[in-house]
C-alpha cells in the first residue's frame, strides 16, 4: 500500500505542476488546434515509463525518496510539449505531431530518470 501511496504522490506532483498552465494553453489554442481527449495520455505514458525506471534494477542504490521531485520536472516537460502543439499544430499534421510530442514526452521522461543524480534525503 506505500508503494500505491508513493506513485500517487509522484504523479500528482507531476500533475500539480502541469495541469493549469498547460489548460491555460489548451485554452487559449482552441480555435487554432483541434485537441483530443486521447492526448490526456501526456500525462500518463511518461510518468509510466518513469515509474518503469524508478522500480527497476537500474535505480537500485542510486536513487533516493528525495528524486520523487523528479516527475515536477515531467510536468515541466508536459507544459512545453504543449506548447509546441499549440505553436506547431497547423504546420504539420496533427496526429503525427502528437505522436512525435509524446515519444518525446517518454524520451524526457526516460532522460530526466537518467540524468538527475541520487539526491541527498
Amino acid at each position: 500500500m506505500a508503494i500505491v501511496t508513493i506513485i500517487l504522490f509522484a504523479w500528482g506532483l507531476q500533475t500539480l505542476v502541469a495541469v493549469m498552465p498547460t489548460a491555460l494553453v489548451v485554452f487559449l489554442a482552441r480555435r487554432r488546434v483541434h485537441w483530443n481527449p486521447w492526448e490526456l495520455l501526456a500525462f500518463i505514458l511518461p510518468f509510466l515509463v518513469w515509474t518503469l525506471l524508478m522500480f527497476s534494477d537500474w535505480s537500485a542504490g542510486r536513487k533516493s525518496f528525495s528524486n520523487l521531485i523528479e516527475p515536477a520536472f515531467l510536468g515541466i516537460a508536459i507544459i512545453i510539449a504543449a506548447i509546441v502543439r499549440a505553436s506547431f499544430g497547423l504546420r504539420f499534421p496533427e496526429v503525427r505531431l502528437v505522436w512525435v510530442l509524446m515519444i518525446g514526452l517518454c524520451l524526457a521522461a526516460a532522460g530526466i530518470f537518467f540524468l538527475v543524480p541520487a539526491l541527498p534525503e
